[in-house]
């Protein structure tokens, strides 16, 4: 009888890290941990969820496998290594790059049948080159119509390769899909998300090394297929939606439902997807994540700023905001910096004679890392405590900018903000227990002070505004090609559902069809009551909070490459690839080697990705139309070869991490 082979998951979530371990053949889910996510190294988060787990077990894992809301969570909220990008052939900046982007501009770039558009300028760039690389982390490279001829891209990613220790991001490499602006936004972010998501590979594998774990690790993209870590630190953009995907693929397996809505709330966002028929939809766009638009393959996924750890505030109406930034809880914060309460009960006695304006009561701040440029926060800031309370600095500076720059600090990431969020109100109230419950109360009696209600009108609020949110956003996801019908109608809805004695009104009902079946760690105490006005059963399979963890071990290696072949000059063919430009005399000469080139750069990445013998499936779509004369008139064949498989364990088992 052969031995049992285990998987390990792993889920580096914003707030908390998981880990889960199950029978590989059975699927079945034998333990499973929880532990606070640690920032800036997420290593001790990772050693802190499996410290309790049977070594008996963790010492027969044959798979370990990574899923990971990082690269999500620093789209949305704006973060990122200090990235440039180079746009070869380009006309102008597309607005979509994040404003802080670094752009050098480069002559260059080739047309849509792969011809040079303008030769490569390369005295100019090498000019411009090391003013343009002082100070960055990582670059990207796009050109124009680089899907069509990628040599003049390849050519500058070479010249900074050979000058300059960088990660070098080509914008073909990613995307064989035409949009130059959406290629350019996928490389940027690629290029920023690079050190983030390496920094997580290095301390998983520290770990797995630590726990004598023998196998190396995967990780998850946003379409829930598997991806080796090397393949993941080339790529790191692809593990966009890479935990709503897992939590898609976890859920599924752990509810055993086929159709159903997928809501996962975590600390700094919620992912929306829906299952129908026991499957999920990728987006045909491309991932979109907050505002960014992007070419990675990923699931059909909403994801919505809110989350167990969104920043409770005002807007500039003092009406009340839940998200979309995250804030660590103070019940959290409080565990290691035990004088956050002090300052609290400071800021409660002093509140009623010191206005507070823009300031937010319950904010405070601490230094991440040291910073790069003279412009970071200044230590002599931070007292005797190492953090500065937002409120407090003013009352001592009089000085109503100085939060607006820790905020502005925060967004680079030389700054985390603790104060108070929906976490808090539930430790507080006693509905969950995690933390210091003290500062979680203070929290809620300074902030219900500061907007002047009562703290049990302040959690109704609260709840109410997440609600909203929750089932607006699900309806705009669901009827998303009705979207703007109801987008007037919609947000009446939700409060003629509230009963108006003595006035004739209309009762609007919207029902969802199927369930929700709820995961993440805030889900049980959020999610039944917010969607309570959809009218719909929220169902909590075991396991739950653990969902993401789970969907990293049951998923596989799937992978699509694809090439075109269009017409060119004189009856001839060119076949268009991500190795290179080529030109046939027949279709089926260029059919032919475009299916050995697909096939060669599919058996080199299911080999990085330990698939020991892959399934190929080779598909030809040729495109024509019709002419006015009723001719059929040739456009281009589209090449696609899906290659699949699951990692050999036995291949994995027994190689360095």
């Amino acid at each position: 009888m052969s031995a049992k082979k285990y998987g390990l998951g792993i889920d580096a979530g914003g707030t908390y890290t998981d880990a889960v371990i199950m029978e590989l053949d059975t699927g079945k889910v034998l333990e499973y941990r929880k532990s606070p996510t640690t920032q800036p190294d997420p290593s001790q988060g990772i050693s802190s969820a499996l410290e309790t787990i049977d070594t008996r077990l963790l010492r027969q894992v044959s798979m370990v496998s990574l899923a990971t809301t990082f690269a999500t969570n620093a789209i949305v909220e704006d973060r990122g290594a200090e990235a440039g990008i180079i746009l070869v052939g380009y006309d102008d900046v597309p607005q979509e790059l994040p404003k802080t982007t670094r752009v050098l501009m480069v002559k260059g770039g080739h047309t849509v049948s792969g011809e040079e558009k303008e030769p490569l300028d390369i005295d100019v760039f090498e000019e411009q080159l090391d003013r343009f690389i002082e100070g960055l982390d990582a670059v990207a490279v796009t050109g124009f119509f680089s899907v069509r001829n990628p040599l003049h891209e390849i050519r500058v990613a070479e010249i900074i390769r050979k000058r300059y220790r960088l990660p070098v991001v080509r914008g073909h490499r990613l995307s064989a899909r035409l949009n130059a602006i959406k290629r350019a936004t996928t490389a940027c972010w690629n290029a920023r998300l690079i050190p983030l998501i390496s920094d997580l590979i290095k301390a998983a594998q520290i770990v797995i090394s630590d726990y004598k774990i023998d196998a190396p690790l995967m990780m998850v993209r946003g379409d829930g297929t598997l991806m080796s870590a090397q393949t993941a630190m080339d790529r790191p953009v692809d593990t966009l939606l890479s935990g709503p995907a897992a939590s898609i693929l976890g859920t599924r397996h752990l509810s055993g439902l086929d159709n159903a809505l997928i809501v996962d709330m975590g600390g700094t966002t919620t992912d929306m997807a829906s299952l129908a028929g026991g499957k999920v939809d990728i987006d045909p766009q491309g991932a979109t994540v907050g505002k960014w638009k992007t070419h990675v393959e990923a699931a059909k996924v909403r994801t919505v700023g809110l989350g167990g750890d969104s920043l409770i505030s005002l807007n500039s109406d003092r009406s009340l905001i839940v998200g979309p930034r995250r804030a660590i809880p103070l019940c959290v914060f409080a565990q290691k910096n035990p004088e956050v309460i002090g300052l609290l009960e400071k800021i409660l006695r002093i509140m009623d004679r010191i206005p507070f304006g823009r300031i937010h009561p319950c904010s405070f701040y601490i230094q991440n890392r040291s910073p790069k440029e003279t412009t970071g926060p200044n230590p002599a800031d931070f007292k005797d405590s190492g953090l500065i309370s937002e409120y407090l600095q003013y009352t001592d500076t009089d000085n109503w900018f100085a939060a607006d720059k820790l905020k502005r600090e925060e967004r680079r990431g030389l700054l985390f903000r603790s104060s108070l969020t929906p976490t808090d109100l539930r430790v507080a109230t006693g509905q969950f227990e995690l933390g210091t419950r003290k500062a979680a109360q203070l929290g809620l009696s300074v902030f219900a002070r500061h907007v002047n209600i009562e703290e049990a009108e302040l959690i109704d609020a609260v709840e109410e505004t997440i609600s909203k949110k929750l089932c607006l956003e699900t309806i705009a996801f669901l009827e998303e090609d009705k979207e703007n019908a109801f987008s007037e109608l919609i947000p009446y809805w939700f409060y003629s559902r509230i009963p108006d004695s003595g006035r004739v009104g209309l009762d609007l009902r919207v029902s969802l069809t199927a369930p929700v079946i709820g995961a993440g760690a805030p889900a049980a105490t959020c999610l039944p009551k917010a969607f309570k006005p959809l009218g719909c059963r929220c169902v909590l399979p075991e396991a739950y909070d653990v969902s993401v963890a789970v969907g990293a071990v049951v998923g596989m290696v799937d992978r699509t490459f694809k090439a075109v072949i269009r017409p060119g000059m004189d009856g001839r063919y060119i076949l268009h690839s991500e190795q290179s430009r080529k030109e046939f005399d027949s279709i089926k000469e260029a059919i032919n080697c475009g299916e050995i080139v697909l096939k060669s750069l599919a058996s080199d990445s299911m080999s990085t990705d330990y698939v020991k013998e892959p399934l190929f499936e080779f598909n030809v779509d040729e495109k024509t139309a019709q002419s006015k004369t009723g001719e059929h008139v040739y456009l281009e064949t589209l090449l696609n070869l899906r290659a699949t498989g699951r990692p050999d364990v036995q291949q994995l088992s027994g190689q360095d991490p």
